[in-house]
């Protein structure tokens, strides 16, 4: 098991509005062939505390065999449930636990979540690389 952070050139601070809906997309292809229990980290995907989750949409693809992710937070790893990665490039919106309220201690250091993708079982095959992106888009709470 591997933990893969998917870096990206954004700004990596929580993004906060309280008069608009917040869109946020981070692409991440992977170097390396995937293994069971293999977790990538959306980095620039922080969620701040008190962010209402309202749509979440992975789109992914493999130039060959396939592999099943499971989507979630840090702390809840299958938290939206699972999508299949293939070589058919296909787009999965995720509707278990949307909407889903972030709520975070008072006494946690980073007052945020970030999303994050779980290699659920072992590949079809050792894929080489696997293209995914991760589109969020939340509210902030009242």
């Amino acid at each position: 098991m591997a933990t893969l952070t998917a870096i990206s050139p954004q700004a990596n601070q929580p993004k906060y509005d309280t008069t608009a809906a917040i869109e946020r997309v981070q692409t991440y292809v992977t170097t390396a062939a995937l293994s069971n229990a293999d977790v990538i980290v959306f980095s620039a995907l922080k969620i701040p505390h008190g962010a209402v989750i309202t749509d979440l949409r992975l789109a992914g693809d493999t130039p060959d065999g396939s592999a099943i992710l499971q989507l979630g937070v840090n702390g809840n790893a299958a938290l939206f449930g699972s999508a299949t990665v293939s070589a058919t490039p296909a787009l999965k919106t995720f509707t278990q636990a949307i909407p889903y309220a972030v709520s975070v201690s008072d006494d946690a250091l980073q007052r945020w979540v970030t999303l994050q993708a779980t290699v659920d079982g072992a590949p079809v095959s050792a894929t080489a690389s696997v293209s995914l992106s991760l589109l969020v888009r939340y509210v902030m709470s009242p």
